[in-house]
């Protein structure tokens, strides 16, 4: 008896986690891998500023005296961009994994939304809401006499490689950044007692305050439905395909946009 009682205990100790991680869990990590982010993005701001300068002719002395107004620069040209955030999506999506493998609850995948596909009525519906939304765009942004941001300008101007900062906006942005809204952040809020409809605000509101480095106030109004859009998706498709792809029809839909624009 004492035995099978042993024996029941020591099974009982190591049964694998049941829950997703809590809400205060999720928020927590998802602030470390914005600091992540930061990080990484600086690092690689560094390494630009010292190639940019020694390739320039600039004496290692003198780099920190030019290396505020390089920073600068780069923090504007669409190269160096679509590079440090190819790169920083690169290191972070593992780690998002990891956080996503460390609850047993099931596969990491799973955990994050890859493991159901939309149906065919949903991506029919999500198509006509995404069509919806880009005419509501178009009048709210003559309306509030919105402009293209200058810095948007800026970085397409001093892009000599478009189909690197393509990769990066239209195929790498929607995965990377559903990753961590509609994957990690959505599973972790909707599984605690916020619920799904708080999860959907919260998550979209992040999202929108993420581009706030971005674009003003007033643009950022319009994007806050989009937001709404990829998280009811997420919801009632019950995985993260639908808000990826709604998100890269999006940005794909903006970047010809401004190339128009330009052009």
């Amino acid at each position: 008896m004492s035995i099978v009682t042993d024996a029941t205990q020591i099974k009982t100790t190591f049964i694998a986690p049941t829950q997703p991680w809590s809400a205060k869990a999720t928020l927590g990590l998802t602030a470390l891998l914005f600091i992540l982010y930061f990080i990484i993005s600086m690092m690689s701001l560094a390494v630009g500023t010292w190639i940019e300068a020694t390739t320039s002719g600039v004496s290692l002395e003198s780099v920190q005296v030019f290396g505020a107004g390089i920073g600068q620069k780069l923090a504007l040209d669409g190269d160096f961009n679509a590079i440090n955030y190819l790169v920083t999506a690169l290191c972070l999506s593992p780690i998002i994994f990891h956080f996503a493998n460390r609850k047993k609850v099931t596969t990491a995948p799973a955990y994050l939304g890859f493991d159901k596909l939309p149906s065919k009525t949903q991506f029919i519906k999500f198509n006509l809401a995404i069509l919806g939304y880009f005419i509501f765009s178009y009048f709210a942004s003559n309306a509030l006499d919105i402009k293209t941001p200058q810095s948007m300008i800026n970085i397409y101007n001093s892009t000599d490689y478009l189909f690197l900062l393509f990769i990066a906006v239209v195929i790498a942005a929607p995965i990377f950044e559903e990753l961590v809204f509609r994957g990690f952040l959505f599973k972790g809020l909707a599984n605690s007692p916020l619920g799904v409809i708080a999860t959907i605000i919260i998550t979209s509101i992040l999202f929108t305050l993420i581009h706030a480095g971005q674009y003003d106030l007033t643009i950022l109004m319009v994007l806050f439905p989009l937001a709404i859009i990829f998280g009811v998706s997420r919801y009632l498709s019950g995985g993260i395909y639908l808000p990826i792809y709604l998100h890269f029809i999006n940005n794909l839909y903006s970047s010809v946009d401004m190339y128009l624009f330009m052009e």
